[in-house]
């Protein structure tokens, strides 16, 4: 029997304003599947379309000819998942597919009612998709699989997990990555091109791999937080689960030595959920003397100035924080559970010990207003970070803040049949006000923005005249002009 797993193309949302950032790295999820059904003896293909046209995905779809075809289903590329199941549908008619995920999972009565899917693996997904093929095998009760959803009849039918299905020791993965995957991670642009201002801060780094390319990695699973906006506790589960310092480095030192990567995108929730052991991961990759450099995320209250010692040491190059907003009213209501003080304080660490460190914000939460907004901008003038990371608060399936959402008529799960992508949480502000805010958090240095839009005005009034002496047209030159008259305007206007 063969099986394939597929990663869909990125979804296009230009149409609705929108576009979908550049990944600097493969689906890391999606791999681990991978290679824990090869380690378990299964003939199982992968190939990540991230970047490919439907024509080649249909020729590809056509020559594997897979017996099984697992696809992720993400919120903000589930159509893509749709389009690559009805492909399949079309090719081969009767391949068994299984859908996985994050959208799966908080949806999946909606899916198996309006989409021909076989089966959908519920939240973490190795041992459920694993004994699923087993099943489809004959080798063990369908009835048996936990933490699977499938329609039998017009019935949807949950196996719920018992719990025994969840990997407890993350240690008995395999590596997600291996030397056959290098090729995929060739595909995937440079850091340099989907993260410059990180990238910036390698340029002077001796041992960084000259196509700026990394990997992920993850050391945990489970989230014990409840923030409203996120699914991580309800799809990883509580339980926080940590692989071994060892396991964590083992992973580290083969993809530097035997794929010849420098770089490491350390994906956990909050990484340093336990300081004492993100203290250990750092001594390791010190006592193997690995030249390698990291980034990662995590709250604020996990900080200390023994741990950010050994991160700047072990090769940390910068550090996301989960700010969320600079309101405590705000941290109240989304239940962030935690305190303006020890952001403050985490970031006077990070200014000691000159680790790059920036916030993660949010605008548009319920109970945002021009006042906590104004909050927001007072933390950055404190904090005063090297970048700042912000968003617009979006709704997700499987999030108290969409259950709220819906509760308020704001959506309903209707909305998921739509190609359109996940929403900006426009209930109480309109989406001008969340621009307007979000730009005003961005730029609170007027000073600094001054100064860099000098420089990028000159830089462009340089350009111009270099291409007024190329562009034959006139109405190339115009535009140029106007964009360029444009810019100055607005800039005046915006700090006079």
């Amino acid at each position: 029997m063969k099986l394939l797993l597929v990663n869909p193309p990125a979804p296009d949302y230009h149409k609705y304003g929108k576009h979908i950032p550049l990944e600097s790295f493969p689906l890391v999820g999606l791999f681990y599947l991978h290679s824990y059904l090869k380690k378990n003896k299964y003939n199982c293909v992968i190939y990540d379309f991230f970047f490919d046209g439907w024509d080649y995905i249909e020729s590809v779809l056509r020559k594997e000819n897979a017996d099984i075809i697992g696809i992720p289903c993400l919120t903000q590329s589930r159509f893509s998942s749709f389009k690559m199941l009805s492909l399949i549908r079309k090719i081969k008619k009767d391949s068994i597919v299984i859908f996985g995920g994050h959208h799966s999972t908080f949806m999946c009565d909606q899916l198996l009612t309006n989409f021909n899917i076989d089966y959908i693996v519920l939240r973490e997904g190795e041992n459920k998709f694993l004994n699923l093929v087993k099943a489809i095998e004959g080798k063990i009760p369908l009835d048996s699989v936990k933490g699977i959803a499938y329609r039998k009849g017009n019935k949807i039918i949950k196996n719920l997990s018992d719990g025994n299905d969840i990997i407890n020791d993350l240690d008995s993965l395999p590596f997600p990555f291996s030397k056959e995957h290098i090729d995929i991670f060739r595909k995937y642009p440079s850091l340099k091109t989907v993260h410059p201002l990180e990238f910036k801060q390698l340029l002077h780094l001796p041992f960084v791999h000259e196509k700026g390319r990394g990997s992920i990695v993850i050391t945990s699973r489970g989230c014990p937080f409840d923030c409203q906006f996120c699914s991580a506790k309800l799809f990883w589960g509580r339980n926080y689960r940590f692989r071994s310092t060892k396991n964590v480095v083992d992973e580290i030192e083969f993809y530097n030595k035997k794929l010849g990567l420098k770089f490491f995108r350390i994906w956990d929730y909050t990484f340093t959920l336990i300081p004492k052991r993100g203290i250990e991961i750092c001594k390791e990759i010190l006592n193997r003397n690995l030249k390698i450099y990291f980034g990662c995320q995590t709250r604020a209250d996990r900080i200390t100035e023994e741990l950010v010692f050994w991160l700047k040491k072990a090769g940390c190059i910068f550090i996301g924080i989960g700010v969320e907003s600079g309101s405590q009213k705000i941290l109240t209501e989304i239940k962030k559970n935690i305190s303006l003080k020890s952001i403050i304080r985490a970031f006077a660490i990070f200014k000691k010990f000159n680790l790059p460190a920036y916030p993660l914000l949010m605008v548009g939460n319920p109970g945002e207003t021009y006042e906590t907004i104004q909050k927001t901008i007072m933390l950055m003038k404190i904090i005063r970070p090297y970048k700042i990371a912000i968003n617009k608060t979006m709704v997700f399936p499987g999030t108290e803040l969409y259950s709220s959402a819906i509760k308020k008529g704001f959506i309903n799960d209707d909305y998921w049949l739509s190609s359109k992508p996940q929403p900006y949480y426009t209930f109480e502000n309109p989406l001008k006000t969340l621009n307007k805010w979000e730009f005003e958090i961005l730029y609170y240095d007027k000073k600094k923005y001054q100064q860099n839009m000098i420089k990028f005005i000159n830089k462009f009034k340089s350009l111009k005249t270099h291409y007024f002496n190329k562009l034959g047209s006139y109405k190339s030159k115009s535009f140029i002009s106007q964009v360029y008259n444009l810019i100055k305007k607005k800039f005046t206007v915006i700090f006079s």
